[in-house]
C-alpha cells in the first residue's frame, strides 16, 4: 500500500526497483476493452436463454427497470473507484480497510466465470471445425436421432388419455388440457420432437450423460477437450504482456463493429421469415402476472451484473490504468447503453428464430427448445442456415461469437492476473509466467466441464458460483463505500477536468448519490432475499440427487472470502486510515489536497 511522504515507508515504496503499473496508450484501447467487457459472449449467448427461460418480455422489463437503477449508477461509481485509487480490485479498498475483501471476493469470482467461459468459447471453436464439413451437420437428422423434426414438418395433436399435469412428458408426446373436454382426464397431445440443432448440440457436441453422480460424469471428450485448448491458448497469447497486447488487439482488431454487423444481418434474415412475429411478440408484450416472480427479477438483476462486468471487478481493474483525469460519466453511459443494444439486438433476433420455429413445429413458443445456456446453440445455427450460402454465414457466425468470448475472457482472466500483481508487485517482472501459469490451471480446472456429465456442472458453475454473489457483493460494495466512506469525501472538491468546470455538475452528482445510496441498497436486499430463497429451493439446475452442499459452497464461496479477509482489518486499524491511503502519491497531490 502507498502512502503520503509524511508517513513512513511501506514496503511498496522501498523497493524502487518494482516495476511500475502499466497505463492504456490512449482513450481507444480503454474504451474498447470495456465495450468488450461489457458487450460480450453475455449480451448474445446469456441474455437470449434467460430471458426465454424467464418469460421473455417480462424479463425484458424487469432488466431495463434495474439496469437504469442499479447498473449504470454502480458501473460509474466502480469506474470512478478503480481510476481514482490507480489500484485494482483488491488495492482500491485500502480506502475503506473492512472492505477489503470485496476485492478478494471480486476475484475469486472472477475466475470461477473464466473457468467455465472459456467452455463456451471451446464449443463456439467446434462449430467453427463444423462449418467446414460439406454439409452442415445440424441441418440434418441423423438415421439415430428418432425423435428429431424434419424440417417443414408439423404435427397435428392426436388423441391422449392419461391423468397427467399440463405438459407432462409421456415419452414421445407431450399432453396439453384440451379446454374443450374436461371429463375422463382426456388431453390433446402433440407428438414430442426435437430440431436438428438442439440434438446435433446435445447428442453429438456434448454428448449429454444423464447425470452428474461420478459414474455418469464420464471422461473428456477429446475433440471438446483439444478446443478448450486452443481457447485458453488464445487467450494466454494475448494476455501474454497484459493491457499492452489486449488492448492492441482490441484496436487494430475489428472486434468492435464486426459483431454488430453479423447481428444485423441476421436480424433482418429473422424479422423476414414466417412466424417472426410470434417470437417477437413473446420478447416484447409482457405478461404482467409473471413480474410478480421474484425469480424474474433475480435472474435480471444477475444478468443486468453478468452482463455489464459491475461487480466482477473489470471495471475497476481497466480503469485502474486511466489517467487521473480522464473524463468518466460520458464513457459510463456510452458503454452501459451499448450493453443493453447488443442485448436487445441478440434478444430480437433469437425470438424471431424461435417463432419461425415454433411456426414450422406447429408448437407454442414456449415448447421450442429446452432452455438453458444450450440455447443459443440451438437458435444461432437455425437462423444462419435460413441465410444464403449458409457455410460461409455459419463460419462467419460463430467468428464473432469467438471474438466476444476473447473480449469477454480477457477482462476476466486479467482482473485475476491484475490481482495477483497488486498484491505482490514483484511479479509484474514476470508477466508472461504468471498468465501462463494462471491457464494451465484453468484449463485443468476446466476438464470436468467437457466430459458427458459437464454440461450439469456448467450450469452449476454458471447458477450458482457467479449468480449468488454477485448480489451480495453489489450490496457489500454499495454500503461500503456510500454509507462507510462516504462522510470522509463530504468536502471534496473535484478535479477541474475542463475549461474550469468540476465535473460532474451538482445536479449530476445529487442524482447519482441518491440513486447509489438509497434506491440501489433497497432493491439489491430485495433481490438478494429472492435469490437466498431460490437457493434454498431451486434444483432445476441440477439433479435433485446433488448434494445441496456442491451448490451452497459455489455459491458462498466468494462471499465466505469476503468476510474471512475483513475480518482481519481490526477497527484500530482501519481507524488510522487516512482518506486517501492507497492512492498513488501522484494522484494525492491532485485529488486529496482538498480532503
Amino acid at each position: 500500500m502507498k502512502v503520503a511522504p509524511s508517513q513512513p515507508l511501506s514496503e511498496d515504496q522501498s523497493n524502487q526497483n518494482e516495476p511500475e503499473r502499466d497505463q492504456w496508450n490512449n482513450k481507444t484501447e480503454f474504451l474498447l476493452s470495456c465495450i468488450g467487457l461489457s458487450c460480450g459472449l453475455g449480451n448474445v449467448w446469456r441474455f437470449p436463454y434467460l430471458a426465454y427461460q424467464n418469460g421473455g418480455a417480462a424479463f425484458l422489463l424487469a432488466y431495463i427497470i434495474l439496469q437504469l437503477v442499479i447498473g449504470k449508477p454502480q458501473y460509474l461509481l466502480e469506474l470512478i473507484l478503480g481510476q481514482y485509487s490507480g489500484q485494482g480490485p483488491t488495492k482500491c479498498w485500502e480506502l475503506n480497510p473492512a472492505a477489503r475483501g470485496i476485492g478478494i471476493s471480486m476475484c475469486v469470482m472472477s475466475l470461477v466465470v473464466s473457468i467455465y467461459y472459456n467452455v463456451i468459447m471451446a464449443y463456439t471453436i467446434y462449430f467453427i471445425f463444423a462449418t467446414m464439413q460439406s454439409t452442415l451437420p445440424w441441418t440434418k437428422c441423423k438415421p439415430e436421432w428418432t425423435d428429431c423434426s424434419p424440417e417443414g414438418r408439423v404435427y397435428a395433436p392426436v388423441p391422449c388419455t392419461s391423468n397427467v399435469s399440463h405438459m407432462e412428458s409421456l415419452g414421445s408426446c407431450q399432453c396439453t388440457k384440451n379446454v374443450d373436454i374436461d371429463t375422463a382426464f382426456t388431453f390433446n397431445c402433440t407428438p414430442k420432437y426435437k430440431t436438428a440443432p438442439e440434438l446435433y448440440f446435445y447428442k453429438d457436441v456434448i454428448r449429454i450423460s444423464d447425470g452428474i453422480e461420478p459414474e455418469k460424469m464420464g471422461t473428456p471428450i477429446w475433440e471438446l477437450a483439444m478446443c478448450l485448448l486452443l481457447a485458453w491458448l488464445l487467450v494466454a497469447l494475448c494476455l501474454s504482456e497484459g493491457i499492452k497486447t489486449s488492448g492492441k488487439v482490441k484496436s487494430y482488431a475489428f472486434t468492435a463493429t464486426f459483431p454488430y454487423v453479423v447481428l444485423v444481418i441476421l436480424l433482418i434474415r429473422g424479422s423476414m421469415l414466417e412466424g417472426a412475429d410470434t417470437g417477437v411478440r413473446f420478447f416484447i408484450v409482457p405478461k404482467w402476472d409473471q413480474l410478480m416472480d421474484i425469480n424474474v427479477w433475480v435472474a435480471a438483476a444477475a444478468q443486468m451484473f453478468f452482463s455489464l462486468g459491475v461487480s466482477f471487478g473489470g471495471i475497476i481493474m481497466f480503469a485502474s490504468y486511466n489517467k487521473f483525469n480522464n473524463k468518466l460519466y460520458g464513457d459510463s453511459l456510452l458503454i452501459t447503453c451499448a450493453d443493453f443494444s447488443t442485448s436487445i439486438i441478440a434478444g430480437f433476433v433469437v425470438f424471431t428464430t424461435f417463432g419461425h420455429m415454433a411456426h414450422t413445429m406447429g408448437v407454442p413458443i414456449e415448447d421450442v427448445a429446452t432452455s438453458g445456456y444450450g440455447l443459443v446453440f440451438v437458435a444461432y445455427p437455425e437462423a444462419v442456415s435460413q441465410l444464403p450460402v449458409p457455410h460461409f454465414w455459419s463460419f462467419v457466425f460463430f467468428v464473432m461469437l469467438l471474438t466476444l468470448g476473447v473480449d469477454s475472457q480477457f477482462a476476466m482472466l486479467e482482473t485475476v492476473l491484475t490481482c495477483i500483481q497488486d498484491e505482490f508487485p514483484w511479479l509484474r517482472r514476470w508477466k508472461t509466467s504468471v498468465c501462463v501459469a494462471v491457464c494451465v490451471f484453468c484449463y485443468i480446472s476446466a476438464l470436468p466441464c467437457v466430459c458427458p456429465g459437464g454440461d450439469y456442472v456448467v450450469k452449476l458453475m454458471d447458477h450458482y458460483g457467479a449468480d449468488f454473489s454477485v448480489l451480495f457483493l453489489s450490496l457489500f460494495e454499495v454500503i461500503s463505500v456510500m454509507w462507510v466512506y462516504a462522510h470522509r469525501i463530504i468536502n471534496y472538491e473535484p478535479p477541474y477536468i475542463e475549461k474550469g468546470k468540476p465535473f460532474p455538475t451538482f445536479a449530476q452528482a445529487l442524482g447519482w448519490t441518491l440513486l447509489i445510496v438509497i434506491v440501489s441498497p433497497v432493491l439489491l436486499c430485495a433481490n438478494d432475499l429472492g435469490r437466498a430463497e431460490n437457493l434454498r429451493s431451486n434444483t432445476q439446475m441440477a439433479r435433485e440427487e446433488n448434494p445441496d452442499c456442491m451448490r451452497q459452497s459455489l455459491s458462498l464461496c466468494p462471499c465466505m472470502t469476503s468476510r474471512r479477509t475483513s475480518s482481519r482489518q481490526t477497527p484500530a486499524k482501519a481507524g488510522n486510515k487516512e482518506p486517501c491511503s492507497g492512492v498513488e502519491p501522484e494522484r494525492q497531490k491532485t485529488s486529496c489536497q482538498s480532503l
